[in-house]
């Protein structure tokens, strides 16, 4: 009879095989449950450094586009703001044609006269307008009333030329107001001829007058004011287009970014189901290979 003795330095390595085994095992486990193939950085170091830049890069994306829709609403309150001035403008248009006809009366342009001063007082109205507590026309003075004045004076702006901008990408920055006095006293500034106030002032008194070369003369200055307008709306407009662009552009490079990122992270699970039998079988012939040589069980392994 052949006494057989255990091999101290075959079982020590099984040992660390088993020890292995078991960590890579429980890996497995938590990878099928959680489906994330990375769930600490001692697994994939490499991988988990570029998981959480991906999700540093989507995140500031996202805030970008947070930013973008903020400065879109502040634009959109002004175009809404600006189309107003605008259609204000081609009424005062038409009451100016009106009051200049060689037929209109006195008493005619009186009348006229009367609905232009309140034309007159809803422009002061859609200048102070306000959108989340300030002031759209005012500058960067958002929180002083821009325009003010008697009924029969000059309208004084209080606030600035200063044009407001937001960051919306690493190398971009969106204009997200218009300025008050560009847009109400225009390229020539407060007392001139593109002052919109001055002008409708001059046509309301020229109508009261019954100063028909007044009148014309206040319409002429009227129509290069509206046009002025047009071009704001179409700068708005363009402003807005940019920012719809650019948050398209992030919200796809978004998708690719998490795409990639959950290369990275996800789970392969036919994989790592495979593994995990692979490993549980591999466990099971370790164990009994122990046991025959050792006398070692499955509750001393697990102990």
């Amino acid at each position: 009879m052949t006494l057989r003795i255990p091999n101290p330095v075959s079982n020590q390595q099984t040992l660390l095989d088993l020890q292995r085994m078991k960590e890579r095992y429980a890996d497995l486990q938590q990878q099928i449950s959680t489906g994330k193939r990375i769930n600490r950085l001692g697994q994939d170091p490499t991988g988990a450094a570029l998981v959480i830049d991906f999700k540093n890069s989507v995140e500031r994306n996202n805030q970008y586009a947070r930013t973008i829709q903020s400065a879109r609403s502040s634009l959109a309150a002004s175009e809404t703001v600006v189309d107003s001035v605008q259609n204000t403008l081609v009424r005062v248009m038409e009451l100016a044609e009106q009051g200049g006809s060689s037929t209109m009366g006195a008493s005619g342009r009186k009348r006229i006269a009367e609905e232009v001063d309140g034309l007159r007082t809803q422009f002061l109205n859609l200048s102070n307008t306000q959108f989340e507590g300030r002031y759209l026309f005012a500058g960067s003075q958002t929180t002083v009333v821009p325009f003010s004045g008697p009924a029969a004076g000059p309208i004084a702006y209080a606030g600035d030329n200063v044009t407001l901008t937001l960051d919306v990408s690493t190398s971009m920055t969106a204009k997200t107001n218009v300025p008050g006095d560009s847009l109400f006293f225009g390229t020539g500034g407060a007392g001139s001829a593109t002052d919109l106030f001055k002008q409708v002032t001059d046509l309301r008194d020229a109508l009261l007058a019954d100063n028909t070369a007044g009148i014309q003369a206040a319409y002429a200055n009227i129509k290069g004011i509206h046009n002025g307008v047009n071009d704001v709306i179409a700068d708005i407009g363009g402003r807005q287009a940019t920012l719809n662009q650019l948050e398209d552009n992030l919200g796809a490079y978004n998708l690719s970014l998490q795409s990639i990122q959950d290369t990275y992270e996800s789970v392969d699970y036919p994989s790592a189901i495979t593994e995990w039998s692979r490993i549980q079988t591999a466990q099971q012939a370790a164990l009994g290979t122990l046991a025959k040589s050792g006398k070692l069980s499955l509750f001393d392994y697990i102990g």
